[in-house]
């Protein structure tokens, strides 16, 4: 009795939630078509009696040409390769490079053991 009355309540849900949708329709629909019909009307008379979309604008004052500088330009200097690597790059030095070297052979002597551990079997 309970799941007869609780599935009659779900389609009585179930009905408004679809009248409900079917008048937003036809609201919007209607709405959609008076919008349309107003906008219609005066292309009805011909394309010559529709207002024009873009109004134009008067035009402005002349603009005065940019000033030049009287400055000579900066000479570019370039910067010599040991003071830019050594600005640029401070961690590249000598013991920074022997540690990724000692990292690098590590990391190559575990990969070699895995690699001979996987040809033995």
């Amino acid at each position: 009795m309970v799941v007869v009355i609780s599935a009659f309540g779900l389609l009585l849900w179930i009905a408004f939630l679809l009248v409900a949708l079917v008048l937003a329709g036809t609201f919007w629909l209607l709405s959609n078509l008076i919008l349309w019909l107003m906008d219609l009307k005066p292309r009805l008379a011909g394309p010559k009696s529709q207002p024009n979309a873009r109004p134009t604008t008067a035009a402005g004052p002349k603009r005065n040409a940019p000033r030049v500088s009287n400055r000579p330009a900066a000479k570019i200097k370039p910067a010599s390769a040991a003071h830019a690597a050594a600005d640029i790059w401070p961690k590249w030095t000598a013991s920074h490079r022997q540690s990724v070297d000692l990292e690098l052979t590590l990391w190559q002597e575990k990969f070699d053991a895995l690699d001979s551990s996987r040809h033995d079997s």
